[in-house]
């Protein structure tokens, strides 16, 4: 038998993978869901942007003035914190009766970082206004800049119209893609920093004021607020009549960062429901890192299984991404885990190419979890007589035995020969029939 150079790389992608269970833990794992006002849910893993919970995550909702948050974020990616804005007179204006507003005054010079502070604290539409103008040129290029940036961020149910989150029939989201848009901010440390400000942030005299503004944070869930939490890392709120009371909120505790979403909800409701799903994970759940839990994995999942005949060949290397872990509640050990791998019609299991598995993780017949396996093969072996190196797939054949290796450039040889060879037996064919009268063309005469 030849002998093969097998090498299969198998990489773990989890995207922080969690268990959701209340009434039907019947191992005993977890206290008992809370009761949520809410109607429109999501909590994410900001790490890997798995869904927690949901409830209509996926509807159809106004953003009201948490649209904010991505209009800071391209504030923030696409300028410098010292540059300096100049509000226009359609800024100035844009603004109505009873709008939370920063009082500019049409050609006022304020910095990007007053203005984000002036945006978020203040939840400023005037400003939201000003800082469209400066990063798109017009409301319109911003908006389309706006939803570029939703839709990279995989917010596929989103379209914004404007940069405050004003009524518009076509200005909308969902709870989901709010929590994505979350996320990017969680990883943006300046948007951070001005979330989670707990003091009062102050403006000094302008080129167009004499008065000093002083603004502190709407949202209460931060140091000093109604609704003081201790492990927040700041949020942003939004209302208006046909969005009802909105928030997106942040917060870390023992390496799990989460964002929960939410829409269309009471003052005290939003906060509360946040608040009792912060808890309840954080209580109930950690991380298991697959690089710590190697050698577990390894045994757990059916490595024998999943690389079928390669079992035995040479080496089989089990490699993690940076920082993969499977979230599971706090009693589950990695010991306790077990694991089923999937590969119905995958490409790399039947040799053909590139692909992946699936390995599903289980608690007691209860789903703690899954992974995807990414399956490469690059097998290379010196065939003799070749001049070279003949790179194949594995077939994954049980007998590699009847595997037979044919040199291209013997074949096309061999090809050319036997061409050659019949094309003079029919030139020799043809000069014999006319020696002997054949094949000669006859006119009959009548």
């Amino acid at each position: 038998m030849r002998k093969f150079f097998v090498f299969l790389l198998i990489i773990i992608n989890i995207s922080g993978c969690t268990v959701k269970v209340n009434a039907d833990d019947k191992n005993g794992l977890l206290p008992d869901f809370p009761d949520l006002e809410s109607r429109y849910i999501v909590l994410m893993d900001a790490d890997s942007g798995e869904v927690l919970y949901q409830n209509n995550g996926y509807s159809k909702c106004y953003p009201a003035s948490t649209t904010k948050l991505l209009t800071a974020l391209l504030t923030i990616e696409n300028s410098s914190l010292s540059d300096v804005v100049t509000y226009s007179k359609a800024a100035v204006d844009s603004i109505s009766y009873g709008d939370a507003n920063a009082s500019v005054s049409e050609g006022e010079e304020l910095t990007i970082e007053q203005s984000l502070y002036c945006l978020l604290m203040r939840s400023a539409n005037d400003v939201a206004y000003g800082l469209g103008e400066h990063i798109g040129g017009t409301i319109s290029n911003f908006s389309s800049m706006m939803n570029d940036r939703a839709a990279d961020l995989g917010a596929d149910g989103t379209h914004f119209t404007n940069p405050s989150g004003l009524t518009d029939e076509f200005h909308y989201t969902t709870p989901y893609d709010m929590a994505l848009i979350g996320a990017a901010c969680f990883n943006n440390k300046t948007l951070m920093n001005i979330l989670s400000y707990s003091g009062v942030y102050t403006i000094g005299k302008t080129n167009k004021s004499n008065f000093i503004r002083y603004y502190a944070h709407r949202y209460k869930m931060i140091e000093g607020g109604d609704y003081a939490y201790k492990y927040s890392k700041g949020g942003k709120t939004g209302y208006t009549d046909a969005a009802g009371n909105c928030l997106v909120s942040f917060a870390e505790k023992d390496g799990l960062r989460l964002v929960c979403s939410i829409m269309n909800s009471s003052d005290e409701g939003r906060y509360k429901d946040t608040i009792a799903l912060f808890d309840y994970y954080f209580n109930n759940y950690r991380k298991i890192y697959l690089d710590d839990y190697s050698t577990a994995l390894t045994y757990g999942i059916d490595v024998l299984d999943l690389t079928s005949s390669l079992s035995g060949k040479e080496n089989i290397t089990i490699g993690f991404s940076d920082n993969a872990y499977l979230l599971v509640p706090k009693k589950v050990s990695a010991a306790d885990l077990k694991s089923i791998v999937t590969y119905a019609d995958n490409p790399a299991y039947a040799g053909k190419k590139d692909g992946f598995a699936s390995i599903n993780f289980y608690y007691n017949g209860m789903g703690v979890g899954s992974a995807t396996v990414y399956i490469k093969t690059d097998n290379k072996e010196e065939i003799p007589g070749t001049n070279g190196v003949m790179s194949h797939i594995n077939t994954l054949s049980e007998d590699n035995d009847k595997i037979i290796y044919v040199n291209i450039f013997y074949l096309f040889g061999g090809v050319i020969l036997i061409a050659l060879t019949a094309v003079l037996i029919i030139i020799k064919s043809r000069a014999s029939n006319k020696r002997h009268g054949f094949g000669t063309s006859k006119k009959l005469h009548f």
